[in-house]
């Protein structure tokens, strides 16, 4: 009994929650996420809410996606290169268009339909990273992607 206390008070010191699953903690920098490996997502997450294939135009754009609390994951071959979620960078889905552009700034390339926005390179990852807000006909953002461009 001793033993769980002081498991539970380590927990508390270092900052982590043992009430939380693992899935539920949000990163915090999405982006960060791409690239990740599927050992490592599912060491960080455990195991998805749900498991689906997503078709591509062509075979090698076929993805398996996982589905947790915080975004769905696109996993090609081993690694994560594409996340959708509901918020990243100060954009939110519901959105009103106009808050999307001014956030993005000149960076953002509006496309009518959608934003692309490259992203900066933070902690020098090794390769691009683009944010894509996809637009509702009310022009309202309906989904949020963060992905590697040359994947």
């Amino acid at each position: 009994m001793g033993t769980r206390y002081a498991a539970f008070f380590l927990c508390l010191l270092l900052g982590a929650s043992p009430l939380i699953p693992a899935q539920e903690l949000p990163a915090a920098d999405p982006g960060a996420l791409v690239g990740l490996t599927l050992e490592a997502l599912l060491n960080r997450f455990g195991p998805p809410k749900r498991v689906y294939a997503a078709r591509g135009a062509e075979e090698w754009q076929d993805d398996v996606v996982f589905v947790y609390n915080d975004g769905d994951y696109y996993v090609a071959s081993d690694r994560v290169w594409q996340i959708g979620v509901k918020a990243a960078y100060g954009i939110k889905q519901g959105d009103p268009k106009a808050a999307a552009v001014l956030i993005a700034g000149e960076e953002g390339e509006d496309h009518i339909d959608h934003l692309r926005w490259t992203l900066p390179n933070k902690g020098g990852r090794g390769w691009p990273l683009v944010l894509r807000c996809n637009f509702d006909t009310k022009g309202m953002v309906q989904e949020i992607f963060i992905f590697r461009p040359d994947f």
